[in-house]
């Protein structure tokens, strides 16, 4: 059987994470992640469970090496409009985040999922999440109101940035 996107599927993924998350933070692991890291982590796993199962139709149990280097190294860069702290967050939250859902017994192969991220340049994220031509149109607009760049009247002339 295929399986296809859907909103009902999607929103239990997020309902899943929320509640998964604000019991990630009662945790010594995320307190000893630093301020910046801490204040990003919401969204960053948020982000994440989002873009793996929109794009990847994939559920903390179907996250793979795979799935998490192309989450993080392709789709966050693409589509998600932050700052570099927010990309500098990224691997050291979900590296301890994986580690907090394998104790809870949401993933099974955490070791394999934080070798995925261990291999993960953050130069490379970094850079990939700063070059322009790998944003999506909804990027460019979020990061024209996130770093404060004027829009023209018409959007199309605008899409260089």
């Amino acid at each position: 059987m295929e399986q296809k996107y859907s909103e009902v599927e999607a929103e239990k993924h997020f309902e899943n994470n929320r509640l998964w998350f604000r019991r990630f933070q009662t945790t010594r692991s995320f307190r000893k992640l630093t301020k910046p890291e801490r204040a990003a982590a919401g969204y960053i796993t948020q982000a994440f469970v989002g873009l793996a199962y929109k794009y990847q139709l994939r559920g903390p149990r179907q996250y793979s090496a795979k799935s998490v280097k192309e989450v993080i190294l392709n789709l966050f860069p693409a589509k998600i409009a932050a700052t570099n702290v927010f990309f500098t967050s990224v691997i050291p939250v979900m590296r301890r985040y994986f580690v907090f859902l394998s104790a809870q017994h949401k993933v099974s192969n955490a070791k394999t999922l934080i070798r995925a991220l261990d291999g993960i340049k953050i130069g490379t994220l970094l850079s990939s999440h700063r070059d322009m031509n790998n944003w999506d149109q909804h990027k460019r607009l979020g990061m024209q109101v996130l770093m404060g760049y004027k829009l023209d009247a018409d959007p199309e002339k605008n899409c260089g940035i």
